[in-house]
């Protein structure tokens, strides 16, 4: 166990958004770290939502320290944990941990901490390694709220994890806690909750939801829908969207739930909650490119839904919010940083070194200079696709996988943050500048592949649940095992 070097008890000293850090005490902060499933940063009110969808993270953020423009590395899970917590970039598919890299739970817990995790997310599993470095892990499948989808609901998985909470956090004299929650419940299929009809109503989400834009694309593009079929598609969409911000809205209220439980027993004096997401997700932004040249043309499928093949800003922007013990109040950072830099961030936090290696940065400098800059660049990488984005210029090119036969597209994300208008083939300058740039990152860091590693049966059941049926057809069958006990 280590005693935070200067640097840092200069920032603990400065610390004002959790309570005032006891110098003497030369234990380092406890860890809460919310990792919310498929939750994109514009539906948080901290974020310039305009709906009450986020009203506890909203207060995180005002009293610590929120990072305005975030990028996940991957837009679906198991690629983008692996990145997170290894605090690497992956320039191949890869859906496991790199065995030469420590994961941060091995890092604290070689560190001197009690490390505990408890997901919601059944992809990040025992059998799937993601359990490495945890003294606790819990990645059960089924929950009755759940509705068919695998996983538990929020309320749910906090009911599990309390025990192992509690269990962590007692004890005089006790080690440093890291406690690491991933939260499922704003991933698809949505559920309504009519108990948040007062405060966040269906009806008026699904009018906030005319897609203008889309109705006027789709229009040109030769659907043989009847105009009644074409509108019920588009009200169930609407109503989708609107399910959503409840999903978020539940997430949040669950969440003031366990911090206040947390705080009622002590565990939050002297502790560090740090609130993001593994990727955003598409809710009808932009065109589906698989999708787009299919003779029955339906709006819910000609427009991208849900996540994990294109790195469009809605799938890579997520939130990132410090709070408590030794962070900042008050500070909002614009400079883009990555979630690679979590893993940094976190270890300096706690006094920890940090390993060789790393490809992310510690973001601490920026929680006491928001005016200032980290990357030059930011990047992002799926089977399909992979972006990289100048933040001098603020241009960002996409380029397909190899197996994939796409154009390159090029957006101005400053003029056009929705990235609406393809400048590719009006810049292509700029094209053969970015592509440079992004082909001497992959060769810079080196991912090796998982694609090639069988998949059991149950994983594959439990991705095309949760949407991921086309990542499975290049991923070769293995096992027909059903996982673990530990698992289920």
């Amino acid at each position: 166990m280590m005693r935070p070097p200067p640097v840092l008890l200069g920032v603990l000293a400065a610390a004002c958004g959790g309570g005032s850090p006891d110098l003497a005490d030369e234990r380092p902060p406890d860890v809460i770290l919310v990792v919310v499933d498929t939750l994109r940063a514009d539906r948080l009110g901290c974020y310039g939502y305009e709906r009450a969808t986020t009203p506890e993270i909203d207060r995180l953020a005002r009293e610590g320290v929120l990072f305005e423009d975030a990028c996940a590395q991957s837009s679906w899970t198991k690629p983008s944990m692996v990145s997170m917590f290894q605090g690497r970039y992956l320039t191949d598919y890869r859906d496991a941990f790199l065995e030469d890299a420590p994961t941060l739970a091995e890092v604290l817990r070689g560190a001197g901490y009690r490390t505990l995790g408890v997901v919601g997310n059944v992809l990040l599993s025992q059998r799937a390694g993601f359990d490495r470095g945890f003294d606790h892990y819990d990645a059960k499948r089924h929950g009755p709220r759940r509705r068919g989808r695998p996983g538990r609901a929020v309320d749910e998985l906090i009911v599990d994890a309390w025990g192992p909470l509690e269990g962590a956090f007692a004890g005089e004299g006790r080690p440093p806690v890291f406690a690491y929650l991933h939260v499922m419940d704003p991933h698809e299929p949505y559920r309504s909750h009519p108990q948040l009809e007062g405060v966040l109503p269906l009806r008026e989400g699904t009018e906030r939801s005319a897609f203008e834009r889309q109705r006027a694309r789709f229009a040109g593009a030769g659907s043989d829908l009847s105009p009644a079929e074409e509108e019920r598609i588009w009200r169930q969409m609407a109503d989708k969207r609107a399910r959503y911000d409840q999903e978020v809205r539940y997430t949040d209220e669950h969440l003031a739930l366990l911090l206040e439980r947390l705080r009622s027993i002590g565990a939050l004096e002297r502790a560090l909650v740090v609130i993001a997401s593994d990727h955003g997700e598409g809710l009808w932004d932009h065109v589906n490119p698989e999708k787009a040249g299919s003779p029955e043309l339906r709006p819910d499928t000609y427009f991208l839904k849900n996540h994990g093949q294109l790195v469009y800003e809605e799938l890579l922007r997520t939130p990132l919010i410090f709070h408590g013990w030794g962070i900042p109040g008050g500070v909002r950072v614009a400079a883009p940083v990555e979630n690679v830099d979590l893993l940094p961030t976190l270890l300096e936090l706690c006094g920890v070194e940090v390993p060789a290696g790393l490809h992310g940065h510690s973001l601490v400098p920026l929680m006491h200079d928001p005016q200032g800059t980290l990357h030059e660049e930011v990047h992002a990488y799926v089977m399909q696709e992979a972006s990289v984005r100048e933040v001098t210029s603020g241009l960002k090119l996409v380029l397909p996988g190899p197996l994939y036969e796409r154009p390159a597209r090029l957006f101005d994300l400053g003029a056009d943050p929705g990235e609406r208008r393809d400048l590719a083939p009006q810049r292509p300058d700029d094209v053969a500048r970015l592509r440079q740039r992004l082909e001497a990152w992959r060769a810079r860091y080196p991912t090796p592949t998982t694609i090639d590693v069988p998949l059991d049966a149950q994983t594959r059941r439990d991705m095309r649940a949760l949407g991921y049926g086309g990542v499975l057809e290049d991923r070769p069958s293995g096992s027909e095992g059903s996982g673990t006990d530990a698992d289920r």
